[in-house]
């Protein structure tokens, strides 16, 4: 049998899903693997329907070692994910050349199901998941294809593997819920390149947060247990920036010798919230300011800024209590002088205006609002794609080009307020978020990233101040969808009123749809994250013990699976076997040969249809016509596909009119 050659539709059904493996995958290939992929298959398509010659055993073979040597030329290994995926493809499409029998199909298959596995090396979402099950029922329907050397119906095919996938369904389910689960996440892999899970910098300079302004990727998503604030007051921190060399900004070497401490005078009420945050493979937790709590497993650091133990590769799932309002502990020494610290090299004009700040106020509020009012009353604007910067950019910024985003600003007031002596600091992080009604959560994402100041003031601590909202209060109120939605419309940011830009940004029928599918989408993924990927050790413990289980150890796990399987399969035996006793078809052809075996024919245990018929014949030649007959429509219906209520009732009705005598009648 697996000697057999596959028939060209059976062979062309193969081709198809390993196309449709190979295609996740295309975006995370080098493109000449592609080629080399997409090379191989239209070859054998070729040679499957176009006559093309095959290639012989010496250029299959150089073949091979070319692709192998290359994969690790360009990876540097042949092991790993991204090497690893690449060479699996890369041999899947190789095999196709040399495929003559079924056992060569029944390997290409395989590979195609290692293949499936490996997509879920780079992506677990709901889209991937769904789609490789159809991929799979697929391969399924072409293995039916493929064992059948009479061929199949493809409807019968279809109807076969679907009913073969529903079956194990519970099976599945099963293995799931019981198998014990093992600490972190199963599918990454530390050390391996990912564009995917990249974030904000540590580094902060002109144009530095313009790249994360067109990107639409979740960060993180938040749920509030009870009050929520409004979107102008969501500043989620992350960073905080205390060293710069007039055109960069760092947190700073000597800022771990700051107090790591969440201290500060609480005011007002508390929110308490719940984020899931998105790998990243950043240590920073981003908490709405100020967080008074840090989560297992994390840790402060200066800033009040929260930090993971180690680099968070997987989602991630945290509980917060933080409060708006507050008054920050008093200032020490090192603090101050990080706080103070400015570039060697700065204008005279920036100096000259952060004096002239300090001569029009009091006290160290005053010159901060008469910063804030310069920004608001001068010609500045906020834009995305602001112009070039040279050496000086503050200089620049303030006095040339007066146009830029949010890290423009920061840097410029925090440079304005240490000259006037004011200590300050600069904050990166994110601002505001998408309401998800579906779900009633927000979701914080790239472009929502932003940057705002600090300033420290003695009868209040660390003040924040933003001067975006002075320049762009639509970029605070409203947020970055509105900012980009005005400018695309060629409208200025603060000549309209907020009620004017609410109105323009309103969106049509098809937009709203189109928003409210993708909010449902997002909510899909988050559901598939708590119930699927999230299904951890604590979960499961739980769930055990809302069916009255006890709690087990991983051995009693494994045990009590085995014992469900088990009495699974009995249950399937036992079905089975009913099935088969109810199944008409087969209750004919026993019918027919216990008539035989009356006749004094009696069938093997393990002989097949055809040897049954051939030694019938043989025995007594006066049954051949009838023998053929209802051989043959038995095995049309049973393996050929044919269907329908009038095959079966020929059989049953040939079956009933096969009356054989004895042998010694006939004698």
């Amino acid at each position: 049998m697996m000697d057999r050659r596959p028939d060209r539709l059976g062979m062309n059904s193969l081709l198809l899903i390993a196309a449709l493996s190979l295609a996740p995958l295309v975006p995370r290939l080098p493109a000449w693997i592609v080629l080399v992929c997409a090379g191989c298959l239209l070859w054998r398509f070729a040679v499957e329907n176009r006559a093309w010659p095959g290639p012989g055993r010496v250029l299959r073979l150089g073949l091979t070692l070319v692709v192998v040597a290359a994969v690790l030329e360009y990876y540097g290994t042949l092991l790993g994910r991204d090497a690893g995926s690449a060479l699996l493809a890369s041999l899947l499409a190789l095999k196709f050349l040399e495929v003559r029998k079924l056992r060569d199909c029944m390997v290409a298959l395989f590979l195609c199901y290692l293949l499936l596995l490996a997509i879920f090396l780079y992506s677990q979402s709901p889209a991937i998941a769904l789609y490789s099950a159809v991929v799979v029922v697929l391969s399924m329907a072409t293995l039916v294809r493929l064992n059948h050397s009479t061929g199949t119906d493809l409807r019968y095919a279809l109807g076969l593997a679907s009913t073969l996938s529903l079956k194990a369904v519970p099976l599945m389910l099963i293995m799931f819920m019981l198998f014990p689960r093992i600490p972190g996440t199963l599918w990454g892999f530390p050390g391996e390149r990912d564009g995917d899970v990249t974030g904000m910098s540590e580094v902060m300079e002109p144009g530095s947060v313009r790249h994360l302004s067109r990107s639409y990727a979740p960060v993180f998503r938040v749920e509030f247990d009870g009050p929520v604030p409004a979107r102008s007051q969501m500043y989620w921190r992350a960073l905080v920036l205390w060293w710069t060399d007039g055109r960069r900004w760092e947190r700073g070497v000597t800022s771990s010798a700051l107090d790591p401490g969440l201290s500060f005078a609480r005011q007002g009420a508390p929110i308490k919230y719940t984020v899931t945050l998105e790998p990243s493979r950043k240590p920073w937790l981003p908490a709405l300011d100020l967080p008074i709590v840090a989560p297992r497993g994390t840790r402060t650091r200066p800033g009040y800024l929260l930090e993971h133990r180690r680099v968070s590769r997987e989602r991630q799932r945290y509980t917060l209590v933080s409060y708006t309002r507050y008054r920050t502990d008093a200032l020490d020494r090192v603090e101050r002088e990080l706080a103070l610290q400015l570039p060697a090299q700065l204008s005279l004009r920036v100096r000259a205006l952060a004096r002239a700040l300090r001569r029009e106020s009091t006290d160290d509020l005053g010159v901060a609002r008469a910063a804030m009012d310069y920004f608001r009353q001068q010609p500045f604007f906020y834009t995305l794609e602001p112009p070039l910067l040279g050496d000086d950019p503050v200089d620049e910024f303030l006095f040339s080009t007066r146009r830029g985003f949010c890290g423009y600003f920061a840097a410029a007031f925090v440079t304005l307020m240490r000259v006037a002596g004011i200590p300050s600091r600069i904050v990166q992080g994110y601002l505001g978020g998408e309401y998800n009604p579906a779900g009633d959560y927000w979701i914080v994402r790239q472009a929502d990233a932003h940057a705002w100041a600090e300033v420290w003031l003695p009868s209040r601590g660390w003040v924040r101040m933003d001067p975006t909202a002075a320049v762009a209060p639509e970029r605070v109120e409203l947020g970055i969808d509105a900012v980009r939605e005005l400018t695309l419309r060629g409208f200025e940011l603060g000549q309209l009123s907020s009620d004017a830009v609410r109105r323009l940004i309103e969106l049509g029928w098809f937009a709203g749809a189109w928003r409210t599918m993708r909010l449902y989408w997002d909510l899909a993924n988050l559901q598939w994250h708590r119930s699927v990927l999230g299904y951890d050790q604590q979960r499961q413990r739980h769930l055990l013990r809302s069916l009255r289980l006890p709690e087990l150890s991983w051995r009693g796990l494994l045990l009590t699976l085995a014992l469900v399987l088990a009495a699974a399969m009995l249950l399937l035996a036992v079905t089975t076997r009913r099935a088969r006793r109810a199944d008409p078809v087969q209750a004919s052809y026993r019918a027919f040969c216990r008539k035989l075996g009356r006749a004094g024919i009696q069938r093997h245990p393990a002989e097949g249809a055809l040897a049954f018929a051939a030694r019938t014949v043989a025995a007594r030649p006066d049954l051949k016509a009838s023998v053929d007959s209802v051989t043959a429509l038995y095995l049309r219906i049973r393996y050929g596909g044919l269907s329908g209520v009038d095959p079966v009732q020929r059989l049953r009705q040939q079956v009933a009119r096969f009356r054989p005598r004895p042998a010694r009648q006939c004698a």
